[in-house]
């Protein structure tokens, strides 16, 4: 295990992280923005940055990368000293002064990309614990991708790429020449990430033939320990007892500066799922209750002890130097601080993270195997408000009940599937499509779809959706194809059988005839009596009618 101190140093005004090491030389520039400071419009224009910064810039010699995490962006590269000095001075240029003339391409780009990535167990966590905001944005499409323009984009990098939001990691000393021309500027904080206002524990429906479980603690070595034990708990109780999972994962997300989301999961044969997610559970709640066994917690902590030395330190302690420098957070100085730091973790600090992570536990699964007594299953907006004001609209399929009412503070829709209303001032965004489709999401993720074909007199009522909704969190999106757009067929009526399947309507006029006849053959008093009770039958005909016609409208 190596010795060797963390060496620190500035230039430009960065701070760099290095080790002394041998082979080529690699820098790791980060910079302290991520998808959790973009609002759900302009996700993706630090990704879309990144590879602009990037474009053209790769080689054999040189190779670079980069990447966009929850709460950074990296540039790394790799080659001779002078090679990274010269790559390290363009991009940092760029960065202060970015050009777009490859805006469209990197674009283009950027959305190939983007319909390949699928839906990930991880994200859908995110998604269901933070909603549209924050560390919830991972799970979204990129829907900056179409909302970019170079003002946007110029003013983002000022703020994400500035010297006071820069570290520099590197796997050997500074070499000479080396220069980070960048614009001045403060770090940027991160925001401490939110949790929607729902109940906990909960469960919501994840993708078949797995379960994942996760909940938050905070960043400590301790919390790496849980998530370990938990994965062993995973693969011994499903795959080595019962035989009904195949291989348990995990995955620690740092979601902002004090906390961690941790997560572990499962592939399970169907019809196991529910004892799965039951046997699963309890797998925390035991580590809730007693923390790990500790022997086996020993063995653990060890294990991680001795992986500190199979790769060179030079290589990796900068980089976590450099993250947690950015994140205002203690830096590691030298391997053997972090083993110290490993081998003192108790088995009561593993049992306290349990008990946070039980506090919001959220559990994802089929919904065919979902049902632990404990859990609160999660399947739609808490809350539906029905507008004092506003204007109301009517289903153009005559056939069907339900209204959308666009009022002055929020818009509320009700159909056979339930309520669902937003607020104006509680979205984070609203999709836009050019045949006036639209779909509102909220900050906690809930959406509301407008379909201007599913609603007489639809074009008024997105008209003045738009007119409502702030034009800062508008997405305009190209033209989707056709068999997107939903249409109503509406089916032609039999009149005979439509108004002989009502009797509530018809009969109060077949009463009406045979009081008139009665009228005509029936003495005066009776005459006189039916009379009287005409007035009556007249007033429930027309009421029946008109209620019938106006639950159709």
């Amino acid at each position: 295990m190596s010795g060797e101190k963390l060496r620190t140093t500035e230039v430009d005004g960065v701070p760099v992280y290095w080790l002394p090491g041998p082979g080529a030389l690699q820098a790791s520039l980060w910079f302290r923005a991520g998808m959790v400071d973009e609002p759900l419009p302009a996700h993706g224009w630090l990704h879309l940055l990144e590879h602009l910064a990037l474009h053209g810039r790769d080689s054999i010699r040189t190779p670079v990368n980069g990447h966009v995490s929850l709460l950074h962006t990296a540039f790394d590269v790799e080659g001779e000293p002078e090679d990274v000095v010269a790559h390290l001075r363009g991009l940092c240029r760029w960065l202060s002064e970015p050009v777009f003339s490859d805006l469209d391409h990197e674009r283009r780009v950027l959305r190939a990309e983007s319909s390949r990535r699928g839906s990930s167990p991880v994200g859908s966590h995110l998604l269901w614990r933070y909603g549209a905001q924050g560390p919830g944005l991972a799970e979204y499409d990129e829907f900056g991708l179409y909302t970019a323009e170079p003002d946007g984009l110029r003013e983002l990098a000022a703020r994400a790429f500035a010297q006071g939001n820069a570290v520099l990691a590197l796997s050997g000393p500074p070499p000479a020449g080396l220069e980070l021309p960048l614009r001045p500027g403060p770090r940027m904080i991160p925001a401490r990430a939110v949790q929607c206002d729902q109940p906990l524990p909960g469960g919501f429906a994840g993708r078949p033939g797995g379960i994942a479980l996760s909940g938050t603690a905070a960043r400590s070595t301790a919390a790496g320990a849980l998530l370990r034990a938990f994965e062993r708990g995973l693969q011994g109780g499903l795959r080595h007892g019962s035989g009904v999972g195949y291989s348990a994962w995990s995955s620690y997300e740092v979601v902002d500066a004090d906390r961690a989301m941790l997560t572990v999961g499962m592939d399970v044969i169907p019809e196991a799922l529910r004892s799965a997610v039951s046997e699963s559970i309890a797998v925390l709640r035991r580590l809730r209750d007693r923390g790990p066994d500790p022997v086996e917690l020993r063995d653990d902590l060890d294990a991680q002890i001795r992986q500190f030395g199979t790769r060179p330190a030079h290589q990796w302690l900068p980089i976590l130097a450099a993250r947690d420098a950015m994140l205002g957070t203690p830096v590691t100085n030298s391997v053997e601080e972090l083993a110290a730091e490993t081998d003192a973790v108790t088995v009561a600090q593993v049992r306290e993270a349990a008990l946070w992570v039980w506090r919001d536990l959220l559990v994802s699964v089929d919904p065919e195997g979902g049902g632990d007594p404990q859990l609160t299953w999660l399947g739609g907006p808490p809350t539906a408000v029905m507008p004092s004001d506003g204007r109301r609209f009517r289903p153009v399929d005559p056939t069907s009940k339900g209204a959308l009412t666009v009022g002055a503070s929020h818009v509320h829709r009700e159909t056979a599937d339930g309520r669902t209303s937003a607020a104006y001032d509680e979205i984070a965004g609203m999709v836009r499509y050019p045949d006036g489709g639209r779909q509102l999401i909220r900050h906690d993720g809930y959406q509301l779809q407008v379909e201007p074909t599913l609603w007489r007199n639809g074009s008024q009522a997105v008209a003045l959706l738009d007119a409502a909704v702030p034009p800062a969190v508008h997405i305009p999106l190209p033209e989707r194809p056709k068999e997107q757009i939903p249409s109503v067929k509406v089916r032609r009526i039999d009149t005979a059988r439509y108004w002989l399947d009502r009797p509530v309507v018809w009969v109060p006029f077949l009463v009406l005839v045979i009081l008139a006849a009665a009228l005509t053959v029936a003495p005066s008093e009776i005459g006189s009596l039916l009379a009287r009770a005409l007035p009556v039958g007249i007033a429930i005909a027309v009421v029946s009618f008109f209620r019938e016609f106006r639950s159709k409208r």
